[in-house]
């Protein structure tokens, strides 16, 4: 069954792939350079940022929104966290995973050092995508409810599956790369509201890259690192099936299942903030006349992103408690909101006292149901079936672009955010991918 998803990826070509999965794989890539350049300012991005500059190293491959480069894997590693500190890089919720930001880092590293094309480097990106999310598929919810990141722990097989792909490495050394990269496996949740968390998808994409690197030159593993006793699935998860997470390869692509975040905290929350702002602008709330809210959530929401009291702006993005303070009183969610001194606001801190979050078992992770009690004795009930930006109501390539150009508005002129994104657009025309990675850089 392994073998069939190996075949796959090293047979299907660009012509394979249908259209509207190519359209999907540069909105992917046009979100994620939005994210990635956005997040360079912060901390933990700047932490890491220093360290790479004192390990040195091949300047080989560019970090992202600085003017810096550094090795294939260093660079991956700093852009795959980049990507992943602001929480608002794009989601797939039935793989319980961030596909794109470990991935894309690892690809646009060696794609830029070997000049890969833009068509090679879509190809890469789609069959990469389809690898981390069919095995985490595979794993189930009870490798998630374990406690493991799914982005960290899976995400390290589209980086590797992507990196093999543009490598044109036979079957058996793309066996040897996922096995690399699997017996690296790891990322608990337990971090989550620290920095440690971006730092997932950054190492993911290391480790994946590494993996095929060291596979290119024939560096050994199990030909299945997956299936076995003493194999990951069983190590990692209570119902590990390949042919759960493969159903449909090659007829149905996971790409377009994807969601893209149109506010800047957890995806769980988003239903949440929907509704909030629904009823926020169809009724003009004042927050000073609420009485007491209540929020019914799904389980992973309840699970992951309900931190009661956050102290820092990062844990509020996982307090659908906070995100609702904060989208009553300002009508949006987006990443000026979630700065430490925020989750001090008396205004904020006052609502979030009266709201009192619930799991019902009864809804999925796109759901959420909210009651308002009025001083006056009004009620106003919200339920969101689907909020924005997920496949069923998905964000319009213009709402993505406004989003990326606030984000990278943070470090590049107007003018060359409009030369990025024809780039991005234009993917598949181009000759090397450098073209667009060199635009993505700080000049010196």
């Amino acid at each position: 069954m392994f073998h069939k998803l190996l075949r796959f990826i090293a047979e299907t070509s660009f012509e394979d792939i249908p259209p509207e999965v190519i359209d999907q794989a540069k909105r992917c890539v046009l979100d994620w350079v939005g994210v990635t350049v956005g997040g360079v300012a912060h901390p933990a991005s700047s932490i890491l940022i220093d360290l790479v500059k004192d390990l040195g190293g091949k300047d080989q491959a560019s970090i992202f929104g600085t003017s810096l480069k550094s090795s294939m894997v260093n660079a991956a590693l700093v852009n795959g966290a980049m990507s992943h500190v602001l929480d608002f890089d794009d989601t797939h919720l039935a793989a319980l995973m961030h596909p794109s930001a470990p991935l894309l880092p690892a690809i646009f590293a060696f794609g830029e050092y070997e000049g890969t094309s833009g068509k090679d480097f879509l190809t890469a990106f789609v069959l990469g995508f389809e690898a981390e999310t069919r095995i985490s598929l595979s794993m189930g919810e009870s490798h998630y409810d374990r406690g493991w990141h799914s982005t960290a722990t899976m995400g390290r097989f589209g980086a590797a599956a992507g990196a093999a792909k543009l490598m044109k490495l036979d079957i058996g050394k793309m066996g040897f790369a996922f096995g690399l990269a699997g017996t690296q496996a790891s990322g608990v949740r337990k971090v989550f509201g620290s920095m440690t968390k971006s730092f997932h998808p950054g190492k993911a994409a290391f480790d994946g890259l590494l993996s095929a690197l060291l596979a290119q030159r024939g560096y050994t593993s199990p030909e299945n690192i997956f299936e076995g006793e003493k194999g990951l699935g069983s190590l990692l998860a209570g119902d590990f099936q390949l042919s759960r997470g493969l159903e449909g390869l090659g007829n149905r692509y996971l790409l377009q299942g994807l969601s893209f975040k149109p506010y800047a905290s957890c995806l769980y929350t988003h239903p949440t903030i929907d509704g909030i702002i629904q009823l926020r602008n169809k009724h003009g709330i004042d927050p000073q006349e609420i009485e007491s809210i209540s929020c019914q959530v799904a389980k992973f929401c309840f699970d992951a992103a309900c931190i009661p009291t956050p102290q820092s702006g990062l844990e509020g993005k996982f307090s659908t408690a906070y995100c609702i303070a904060v989208a009553l009183r300002e009508g949006r969610a987006d990443e000026n909101l979630f700065k430490d001194d925020m989750v001090k606001d008396p205004l904020i801190t006052e609502i979030m006292k009266k709201t009192r979050i619930e799991q019902n078992a009864n809804l999925s992770d796109k759901e959420s149901e909210i009651i308002i009690r009025l001083r006056n004795g009004e009620i106003l009930n919200s339920r969101v079936a689907s909020p924005l930006g997920n496949p069923e109501n998905p964000l319009p390539n213009r709402a993505l672009e406004e989003k990326a150009a606030s984000l990278l508005g943070m470090i590049f002129p107007e003018e060359k955010i409009c030369r990025i994104f024809q780039k991005i657009w234009g993917l598949e025309s181009l000759n090397n991918i450098s073209e667009l990675t060199e635009i993505l850089v700080v000049e010196k």
